[in-house]
Formats: C-alpha cells, structure tokens, sequence
C-alpha cells in the first residue's frame, strides 16, 4: 500500500483501474467461467465497502477546512463572499456525501445479494452427462 500518494492521486488510480476493468470486461467473453464473475463481485462488492469511509473522511476533511477558514469560493469576489455563503456550500457538498453513503448502504445490500447465489456457481463438470431434456 504506498500511502506517499495525495488522496487524489489515490482516488484517481482507483478510478482507472474500474474504468480499465469497464473496458476490459466489454465482452462477455472476459470471463471463462461463473468462478471468474464471482471473484470480480467480491472484489467489487469490497469496493462498496471500502466507500463509505472515503466518503466520510472526505466530509470530515472539508468540514476542518471550514473551521479553519480555509476555503474560498471562485465563482464569486471575496468581497461579496460572506462566511455563511462558504458554509451554505460546505452544508450542500456534506448531505450530498451523507446521502451517498445511505446510496452506499443500499448497493452493499444488493452486492451481498449477488455474492450468495455467485458462491454456489461453477463451471460443468467435465465428466457431467447432457442434462436429461
């Protein structure tokens, strides 16, 4: 794990590495067998978890940046930003992060759905007879 990284640089990796498996998985033919569905879903499905977290910190990171009165708005002149404006936004930007994490909850509750039925799939065996019709 190397930590040396800026948690953009972190985030940003991991984004590219889902988009790269987005890409790679285009064809049905990625997977050869229900094994190899089953260990992306799980791997996946960790992703899921891991993001609650992130998200969290990420609120938890903007909201002492605002103690600190670290942050500007661009889109207006400083004179006519009041502090209030700065936490009006900082409010909008930490429901949506609280509102993603209950998203969150929700998509770990289906994952976990996808993870039973995939743990029980396997390929054929190869000395199976024909499935009587």
């Amino acid at each position: 794990m190397d930590l040396s990284r800026t948690p953009a640089q972190i985030a940003t990796a991991a984004a590219e590495e889902l988009r790269a498996f987005n890409h790679r998985t285009l064809e049905a033919k990625a997977f050869d067998q229900p094994g190899d569905v089953s260990d992306a879903a799980d791997a996946l499905a960790r992703v899921v978890q891991y993001l609650p977290q992130a998200l969290r910190q990420l609120e938890t990171g903007l909201e002492r940046l605002h103690e600190e009165q670290r942050i500007r708005l661009d889109d207006k002149p400083p004179a006519e930003t009041s502090q209030q404006d700065v936490f009006d936004r900082v409010m909008t930007v930490v429901l949506a992060l609280r509102e993603a994490r209950v998203d969150l909850s929700r998509l770990d509750d289906r994952m976990r759905e996808v993870k039973g039925p995939l743990s029980h799939m396997g390929a054929p065996w190869e000395d199976a007879e024909e499935p009587a019709p």
